[in-house]
Parts: structure tokens; C-alpha cells; sequence
């Protein structure tokens, strides 16, 4: 049944019809509620609507069901780092190299540069101390 389910809500995410796709997914997690795949489905879906703190949550349900779960690693940190949220990014990206993700090294690095960037405007050393602003 689920994989039924999971079939409809690809074809309307084909269709670019992704909140009935998410209505999809959701009846096939009735069926499976233990499934990581479908919940990281969904958030990839709900990613894509914008929606990334319930994207969060459904990679957060995927790991908790398969904490090796390398793409929704991934997935997590891509919805952190849209909300600019760096620091947390790093650690989902670090996590998802460390499960083989093979694009996850190069998204840490990105993000770690972001942090570095954040830190000099507000006038922090990398290891998080404010610097001493030169007299003038």
C-alpha cells in the first residue's frame, strides 16, 4: 500500500504539484510510519515549498529512524544552511561525509566559510572570541 502511495506522490511531484504530493506521502506514512526513505521524501518536498523547518523535522524523523541515514543528513544541513542557520549545518554535513554522503565534505567547508565570514563582521575570531577593534 505504501508503495502505491510513494509512486502517486513522485508523478505529482513530476507535475510540480507538490502539496498534493505531500498529501501522497503522508498516506503512505500511515502505512509505514517507520520508513526513513518516505520521510525523507518528504522533506525534500517540503523543502522545496519553502517549508524548511518541517523539512528539518522530517530529516530529524528519518535519522531517528536510521541514524546512518546519509541523505537525510545532507538534506538537514541544505535546510539549515537556507536559513542560514551555519553553525548546525556544519555538524549535519560533517555527520553526513562521515556516513559517505559524497557531496558532504565540500558543503561543510562551504558552510564553515560562511561562519568564518559571519564571524568577522561581527568582529569574532574563528574560535569564537571577540576580537579588540584596532584604536585609532
Amino acid at each position: 500500500m505504501a508503495s502505491r502511495w510513494y509512486q502517486k506522490a513522485m508523478e505529482f511531484t513530476k507535475l510540480g504539484r507538490l502539496n498534493v504530493a505531500i498529501h501522497c506521502i503522508d498516506r503512505a506514512l500511515e502505512a509505514e510510519p517507520r520508513n526513513a526513505d518516505l520521510w525523507l521524501y518528504k522533506g525534500v518536498t517540503l523543502q522545496k515549498l519553502g517549508r524548511h523547518e518541517e523539512a528539518i523535522g522530517c530529516y530529524d524523523k528519518a535519522i531517528e529512524i536510521n541514524p546512518c541515514h546519509s541523505m537525510a543528513w545532507y538534506n538537514k544541513g541544505a535546510a539549515l544552511g537556507n536559513q542560514f542557520r551555519y553553525r548546525e549545518a556544519v555538524g549535519c554535513f560533517d555527520e553526513a561525509a562521515r556516513q559517505g554522503h559524497p557531496s558532504a565534505f565540500e558543503a561543510a567547508r562551504a558552510c564553515r566559510d560562511e561562519v568564518e565570514k559571519s564571524d568577522v563582521i561581527q568582529g569574532r575570531s574563528s574560535s569564537g572570541v571577540r576580537r579588540k577593534s584596532k584604536p585609532r
